[in-house]
């Protein structure tokens, strides 16, 4: 692995990121950058600083120590300013929020100017999550509305330990459907195909949760796009209609600074940034100035002070402001910088929540499941009732050594159930991904044996001799254990419902190793404070006259991890729903 792309441990990333010795501010009391330039992407600086007199850390260097990433950038003269920009709303991103948001402003009549720092609209997946939309009135569900789902959310709040902010939760709710519809009504005008992804009916009702997530397809078979690329349809949906509102669209342009009025404490009128020669631009914001940068997650220090449980998942690569899906740290923060430098707060919760996933490549069914077979950890030990969603099947692997998990399973268990729905599966036959029958899912397994991805034997023996790693007298041991609570129609070690207990006794018997990397960490939630109406905000929770913030970085949407059990949350309700609203609020203010 190159040094542009180097993962590393907990302890290396802490010791890394605080400790990098004299010449680095990581974790800095005394460093600041250099005048007129700003902390680089990757969080290091050139100050000088030290933790402690002798070396370690203390609650003080900790608590009142300045990151580099905290220390602005010195503002360059109005003489180096090649150009000056100005609009009723200025919009930084060319993300999902960012083109959503110009698209609603601009079919309002408002002056937008937006500008990127990618060469391109930018998106990942395709999950638009909405609730009692026109669609779900075509397809005859009526019982998931707004006024319908209280303990559903309930639930999820108590999932993020209440720890996020209400108001915006039940913003989204009672205004998903007018935005969804508006864009569903968009993409069916270009020709796309609506399709929405399946629910998950969970066996004892605790992750059951309704269909809602919306997606695009090109072709009515649903051989392309859909829930996997179908984003990739919605950008330039909302690029076209932007230019064809009058907006403009700047790309190859980074963001520097924030500009606040009265000494930095009174409004925020516009944001200085480079052009794609190089030159400093200013872009002057009458009504406004929208961020929508993305996450923070190649940052090194952002991350170290912000989320760094989740270290042994990351590599620091090369930013990639085009990146669609670049796995083990995405962005830099450029926007939560910002931000702080403006005077914002940062969100209340702690540590931020990140999405992490390990769905595949073991045999699941439904949307949102974890292997429901034998799980076993490198001890041959089964650890954990795998009856659960494939997030928190992911925390529970990660406490396991090496964060290492093997799925054992037979023959016999691809007609344990009549088909196999997998993520991004859809509720229309043939207007997007449709479910495997057990044989064309029994056949995908042998295909994943000739890739190496699965191993396959005559008996349990040889399977469980070809997982590496894997204490194979042990697992045999929990092997038999499992098959005798099968027989007995009851899990007595881990209470897994009946129904799923598939016994391991028909062959040919497969396996399959799984260990976390990088490839399954997405991104992280969240950034600065900000209110339900987008309005970034200072620590006494005032919001910042002029400053406005959407999509990933958005504080406080939530808490403890992005457990996608609202299939498309984020795109639904940051990305889409609050950019739509802002973009109206602002265009009539």
């Amino acid at each position: 692995m190159d040094s542009k792309s180097k993962a590393f441990d907990r302890r290396s990333f802490l010791k890394g990121a605080v400790l990098a010795g004299a010449g680095t501010a990581a974790f800095g009391l005394a460093g600041c950058a250099p005048s007129g330039e700003s902390s680089s992407s990757d969080g290091s600086s050139s100050g000088a600083s030290s933790a402690s007199a002798d070396g370690h850390l203390t609650a003080d260097s900790i608590n009142n120590g300045t990151w580099a990433f905290e220390v602005a950038p010195e503002p360059v003269a109005d003489s180096e300013i090649a150009n000056t920009y100005e609009a009723d709303i200025i919009i930084v991103g060319a993300g999902v929020s960012g083109l959503a948001c110009a698209a609603s402003a601009t079919e309002e009549g408002a002056e937008v100017i937006l500008f990127a720092a990618s060469s391109q609209p930018v998106a990942r997946g395709g999950s638009n999550h909405g609730i009692g939309t026109k669609f779900h009135e075509r397809l005859g569900i009526t019982d998931y509305t707004k006024d319908s789902i209280g303990g559903f959310i309930r639930q999820e709040l108590a999932r993020n330990g209440y720890r996020v902010d209400q108001k915006k939760w039940y913003k989204w709710i009672n205004n998903s459907a007018s935005t969804m519809n508006w864009l569903i009504d968009l993409m069916e005008a270009k020709g796309y195909t609506t399709t929405m992804e399946i629910g998950y009916t969970d066996t004892e009702g605790v992750f059951s949760a309704h269909p809602g997530s919306h997606n695009w397809v090109e072709t009515a078979d649903g051989k392309e796009s859909g829930a996997a690329t179908g984003e990739n349809l919605v950008i330039a949906m909302y690029e076209e209609k932007i230019k064809e509102q009058g907006g403009e669209i700047h790309y190859n342009t980074i963001g520097q600074y924030l500009v606040r009025d009265d000494d930095g404490k009174g409004r925020v009128s516009a944001i200085v940034a480079k052009d794609p020669d190089g030159n400093y631009v200013k872009y002057v914001g009458r009504k406004g100035i929208v961020l929508a940068t993305g996450d923070f997650s190649a940052n090194q220090d952002m991350m170290a002070k912000y989320c760094s449980w989740v270290a042994p998942l990351l590599q620091y690569n090369e930013v990639d402001y085009d990146a669609m899906f670049q796995f083990g740290g995405l962005g830099p923060g450029d926007g939560q910088k910002m931000g702080l430098w403006a005077g914002a707060a940062w969100q209340q919760t702690l540590p931020n929540a990140p999405m992490i996933d390990a769905v595949g490549p073991m045999p699941y069914r439904q949307s949102i499941a974890d292997f429901s077979g034998l799980l076993l950890n490198k001890k041959g030990q089964r650890y954990s009732n795998e009856d659960v969603i494939f997030s928190y099947g992911t925390y529970a692997m990660m406490m396991q050594p090496d964060m290492t998990r093997y799925g054992v399973w037979d023959a016999a268990y691809a007609n344990h159930f009549d088909s196999w729905e997998t993520f991004g599966t859809t509720i229309v036959e043939h207007e997007g991904k449709d479910a495997y029958t057990p044989e064309q899912y029994r056949a995908l397994w042998d295909e994943n044996v000739e890739k190496g991805t699965f191993v396959r034997g005559d008996t349990i023996e040889e399977v469980l001799a070809q997982l590496d790693g894997l204490d194979a007298e042990q697992a045999k041991a929990s092997v038999d254990r499992y098959n005798e609570l099968c027989a007995a129609g009851k899990d007595e070690d881990f209470h897994k419902d009946a129904s799923l207990m598939a016994p391991i006794t028909e062959g040919p018997f497969y396996g399959c190793k799984l260990e976390m990397s990088p490839a399954n960490f997405l991104c992280v939630t969240g950034g600065l404070r900000t209110n339900e109406n987008m309005q970034v905000c200072d620590a006494e929770d005032n919001p910042i006259e002029g400053l406005y913030n959407l999509g990933i970085m958005v504080g406080d949407s939530y808490a403890n991890c992005y457990n996608f059990a609202i299939c498309g949350h984020n795109l639904g309700m940051n990305c889409n729903t609050f950019a739509y609203l802002l973009g109206k609020d602002l265009a009539e203010a």
